[in-house]
């Protein structure tokens, strides 16, 4: 067994084909071939997911319990935008919980509506991430002395009067409180001062003019079986003073009517009181409402008889309504236009909403542009979350299993076709589709916060399973044993395998008794025997021998505090690992004599996090990242420090590695800045620019070679993503995964090594 740095021939400008990587075996459930990639960021329970399509880009649109709606490229798996969220309650402080999404064209724009918990409906741009608009709530359409007009209610509750043949706002009433028939008429009551003197009006719809205000109640009696309330009815006002007041006056409430009596006193004498009743209008001579100490005014007199035949509305609120013949909703935009779109458009078109009319209330007729015809009721998609595929041409079904699996069927026959889409570790609450790179896609979002991409061309997994760990595993190396590749794992099960890189199967007995978590493990040779070197949470190293399974000797003293890298090497034709600890120093250590070879390497001030070793004009030398944000480069044979450190990230290294690239010796880094540089160890520069776009700066990481070139490994969350550093660019597709990468190992022929939850998966690559 041996442990060196991954190299590559110098022939590297060969032909290279983006490869496929593909399961060669596992140790436990295959992952599954159709799963793209996770989508990952959503902080609570996914509800709802919709697609879309932005500047000739597949998106999603998700909604979550964390109150955010999020876009997200499906092609890259990157968040296109900051999150968004709905209105917060100034008094409460709580943002609404995002419900439901759908999305639409609209004037040939890709939009996103989101139904919020507080029942708002919310428009979003989804090229710029920026709101443009919300529904506003229907009350009713209507005519008026011949007009036809569409009453809204704001979210300040003003009632809005607006004509839709010229465009005008015909009259605004705010504290709108109901609607109701007078005298043949249509008038609206709002409440004025709720919290004060609650004052009553009554206002003509149709003209705007005010036809009465409230008069104060001073008693409410009720007296033979009537319910009388006087008032102080008002004069005109003076030239100089305000409304003045006459005699009481008697209302009966029943009627409306006003009580001729001779003596207000006499005709409530042994009546009793009625307490709440605050105030009192009067409309031609007739009480029509009544205010009370309640939260809302209850309306009384000729109003309340006639509500029996409908007369009387409170103004009820809807996001939808139906406009000849047609369901519609409205929207009112950051300018102040009020648009009304079809939301059921007889065309059914994909993907599209036609505007039918706008309301600018600014004077101006409105504008019925020509734009993409509706496909199927949006607003039954967006109240239902009802967002997966309608009827129509596709080929296939996906349907949400008891199980919370999500099976894909065969439109025609309802057959399952594969086995059901699996991963996700919580319920699915909802599937959508799309076409990404010319594939049929499917999107699925889940209470386990995340949305998953599946390809819907691929009709089951591939490669073998075997089992293995019982918890999570935490570390890898590769190695040669009995001159066939294997690879050593480490897991939380505490305890450590040997598999056959090409079957899959155990080769030894399973070392047991491991002390902790192994955060770092490498393989080496020792004495012509095979040995495992580990590191776990704490100072020490131990070593293992995994063909006996045993513990060879006590554990050694690193005087770290912590080790947090290793790796091997050869110095003067013995082996031994470099470690990198938290005490700012990383150590040379002789494996066979089980000691530190020579004074610690210093010069990082912070913890050194990472190792790699390589060879450098025939010398053995390390290559260290640190909390300091450099790269330092170490002769082993002097322990001292090669150059000035390699600076350039803006955060902590995090890993690195080295290879061969055009033949010439260079170091890998990855920083919590979310870049990866690449370093030429002979001059002690920068390769071209940064590699950007990593998200989890924690993540594994390993060099491997694929087709006589040098590619980068790199786990993302639940995925692994590939580079070609010859190029800097990608290099075939990225590999979802059910739970996050925990640990990366690179083998002969290219292949990958991939741990993941207690799970072990060996990738190679396929061209094509």
């Amino acid at each position: 067994m041996s442990e060196t740095s991954t190299g590559a021939p110098d022939d590297v400008n060969a032909p290279f084909d983006d490869p496929r990587w593909t399961v060669e075996w596992a140790d436990g459930p295959v992952p599954d071939q159709r799963r793209l990639r996770p989508l990952i960021g959503h902080s609570g329970p996914v509800r709802a997911v919709a697609t879309a399509t932005v500047d000739g880009r597949p998106v999603a649109v998700s909604g979550s319990r964390d109150n955010t709606v999020r876009v997200w490229d499906l092609a890259t798996g990157e968040q296109l935008h900051e999150p968004v969220t709905g209105r917060t309650d100034p008094v409460s402080s709580m943002t609404a919980e995002v419900l439901s999404v759908a999305t639409a064209v609209a004037d040939g724009r890709p939009v996103a509506f989101s139904l919020h918990g507080d029942d708002a409906v919310l428009v979003w741009d989804l090229a710029t991430g920026r709101a443009a608009g919300e529904f506003v709530r229907l009350v009713e359409s209507a005519v008026l002395d011949g007009r036809r007009v569409l009453l809204t209610l704001g979210a300040d509750g003003t009632l809005y009067v607006g004509d839709l043949l010229t465009g005008h706002r015909v009259a605004a009433f705010p504290s709108a409180a109901g609607i109701a028939m007078l005298d043949g008429r249509r008038v609206v009551l709002t409440v004025d001062d709720i919290d004060v003197d609650r004052t009553v009006r009554v206002w003509d719809l149709g003209t705007g003019d005010q036809l009465a205000r409230s008069l104060e109640v001073v008693r409410t009696v009720a007296v033979d079986g009537r319910v009388l309330a006087v008032t102080a009815r008002e004069t005109d006002e003076g030239p100089d003073e305000g409304p003045g007041r006459e005699e009481q006056r008697l209302w009966d409430l029943a009627t409306g009517e006003p009580v001729e009596t001779p003596s207000v006193a006499a005709a409530l004498s042994g009546g009793e009181d009625r307490p709440g009743v605050t105030t009192l209008t009067v409309v031609h001579g007739r009480a029509v409402a009544v205010g009370l100490d309640g939260e809302e005014p209850r309306f009384i007199g000729p109003l309340a008889l006639a509500r029996q035949n409908g007369a009387l509305v409170r103004p009820r609120v809807r996001e939808t309504a139906v406009l000849d013949g047609r369901t519609v909703a409205l929207t009112a935009a950051a300018d102040g236009t009020l648009r009304i779109w079809d939301l059921t458009d007889d065309r059914q078109r994909a993907n599209g909403m036609r505007v039918i009319g706008a309301v600018g209330w600014s004077g101006t007729a409105p504008v019925f542009p020509s734009g993409p015809e509706q496909d199927a009721d949006l607003w039954h998609r967006l109240s239902g979350r009802g967002n997966g595929p309608s009827g129509g041409g596709d080929p296939v079904l996906l349907t949400v299993e008891q199980d919370d699996t999500v099976v894909v069927r065969d439109r025609a026959t309802g057959k399952p076709v594969g086995p059901p889409l699996t991963g996700h570790t919580g319920k699915v609450w909802d599937v959508a589709t799309t076409v990404v790179d010319g594939r049929p896609v499917a999107v699925t979002a889940s209470a386990d916060h995340t949305l998953r991409t599946w390809d819907l061309t691929h009709a089951q997994g591939d490669g073998p399973a075997r089992t293995g760990h019982t918890g999570t595993v935490s570390a890898i190396t590769t190695a040669v044993l009995d001159g066939s590749p294997v690879v050593v794992t480490a897991a939380a099960d505490r305890t450590l395998h040997v598999w056959d890189l090409t079957t899959g199967q155990p080769v030894t007995t399973p070392v047991t008794g491991l002390e902790g978590e192994v955060t770092a493990m490498v393989a080496s040779v020792v004495d012509g025997r095979p040995v495992v070197v580990t590191a776990g949470s704490g100072d020490t190293l131990h070593l293992l021998d995994p063909v006996g399974g045993e513990h060879l000797g006590e554990p050694v003293a690193s005087h770290h505090g912590r080790v947090l890298a290793l790796a091997g090497a050869t110095l003067a034709g013995r082996p031994v690992v470099v470690t990198a600890g938290a005490d700012r120093t990383a150590a040379i250590w002789d494996l066979a004599a089980r000691r530190p070879v020579g004074e610690p390497l210093t010069g990082h001030t912070s913890r050194v996090t990472a190792v790699a070793t390589a060879e450098l004009a025939g010398r053995p030398v390390a290559v260290t990242g640190s909390w300091d944000k450099t790269v330092r480069l170490w002769d082993l044979t002097t322990g001292r420090q090669i150059g000035e450190p390699l600076t350039g990230h803006t955060d902590w290294v995090t890993s690195v590695a080295t290879t061969l690239v055009d033949g010439r010796p260079v170091a890998v880094s990855r920083s919590r800045d979310k870049t990866v540089r690449l370093w030429d160890l002979a001059t002690m520069r920068e390769i071209g620019e940064p590699l950007t776009g990593h998200t989890d700066p924690n993540g594994p990481m390993v060099v491997t070679v694929v087709g006589a070139r040098p590619v980068l490994a790199i786990g993302q969350g639940q995925a692994v993503r590939f580079w070609d550093l010859a190029t800097g660019r990608e290099a075939g597709n990225e590999y979802a995964l059910p739970l996050p990468a925990a640990a990366l190992g690179a083998a002969s022929g290219g292949r990958l090594v991939v741990a993941f939850g207690p799970e072990v998966t060996v990738l190679r690559p396929a061209a094509g």
